[in-house]
């Protein structure tokens, strides 16, 4: 898995999930399970996927938790400065890089359309009724359903290139294309538990990289 890829996926997974949730859940965490819908997937590529995804969030700041193996990634979103910070350990080597909006979506590239369809089909998630939506992406066959709920009203405004900032509510279950590669989210647990907000500190022995050290690395342009 390129550095790229790494970095989009993660970026696309925040701009899905939002980044801040108010009315009936104002902070918290929500954690999804995360499963490889391609079958075909290499195997070496496969070892590498996160199998779950930490959600923590609190007024105009979120923080998605993975841990891929190797390669653990946090990634920190602060709505307020529009400002997208990315931790990587790599089997101890900590390094952190800052990007705005606009630097992700260069980096995500231009993606197609989509539209959403909103149907009358729910299901039970977590204990929240989740309302269907289908999603069509323009120049695929294959529609992406997803499963939303209004009980918790999320604010999409990370959300870059491709990203579901039209979707009127919060998803519980939903599907990340990248590179060939189909994850599926599902959230398989809610807390509304208060969140401090030292959570969202960039931890002191982390090295930030610059746009050079990026490009290096080949996350960059």
């Amino acid at each position: 898995m390129y550095m790229k890829s790494l970095i989009v996926i993660v970026a696309l997974i925040m701009a899905i999930t939002g980044a801040k949730a108010q009315s009936k859940i104002s902070e918290g965490k929500i954690v999804y399970t995360i499963t490889m819908a391609d079958n075909d997937i290499d195997p070496q590529v496969a070892a590498m996927m996160p199998r779950e995804m930490t959600l923590t969030f609190k007024g105009n700041k979120s923080k998605a938790d993975m841990d891929m193996g190797m390669i653990v990634m946090k990634a920190i979103y602060d709505d307020k400065s529009k400002i997208f910070t990315m931790l990587m350990d790599m089997m101890g080597q900590k390094m952190s890089f800052k990007m705005n909006a606009d630097s992700m979506e260069k980096m995500e590239g231009k993606r197609p359309k989509m539209t959403i369809k909103y149907l009358d089909e729910t299901k039970v998630i977590c204990g929240y009724t989740c309302h269907k939506a289908e999603i069509t992406v323009e120049g695929e066959k294959e529609k992406q359903i997803i499963y939303y709920t209004k009980d918790i009203v999320a604010k999409n405004a990370n959300a870059i290139k491709g990203g579901l900032k039209e979707l009127d509510g919060f998803p519980m279950e939903y599907q990340v294309y990248e590179k060939g590669l189909k994850m599926k989210f599902i959230v398989k647990s809610v807390s509304a538990d208060q969140v401090n907000d030292l959570v969202f500190n960039i931890p002191p022995d982390y090295k930030e990289l610059s746009k050079v050290d990026l490009q290096k690395m080949g996350g960059g342009h």
